[in-house]
């Protein structure tokens, strides 16, 4: 996705169980890490805000951010599990 400076970034992502697809909360944690495009990490392993079951997003405000391809990991930890899910956008 593209966005344009200062418009606010939304990082969302849905977790579901891999057997039946239900929407499922980890136990642990879920957090969120944004690179932006020099490798300085913007947004250091910082938790989400859960909007229903297995839906979380994270508001990224880019006021005076570097343009460029912006990397998000989000780290989700299920008691011993940990699932790492990678995503990105563009700031222009």
């Amino acid at each position: 996705m593209i966005f344009q400076n200062p418009e606010t970034v939304i990082c969302s992502i849905s977790l579901t169980r891999t057997d039946t697809g239900a929407p499922i909360d980890p136990s642990t944690s879920i957090k969120i890490t944004i690179t932006d495009p020099t490798g300085t990490s913007v947004v250091n392993a910082v938790a989400m805000t859960k909007d229903s079951t297995g839906q979380y997003h994270y508001d990224f405000n880019p006021n005076q951010a570097v343009p460029g391809n912006y990397k998000v990991v989000y780290t989700a930890v299920n008691g011993l599990r940990t699932t790492v899910q990678n995503d990105n956008f563009i700031l222009e």
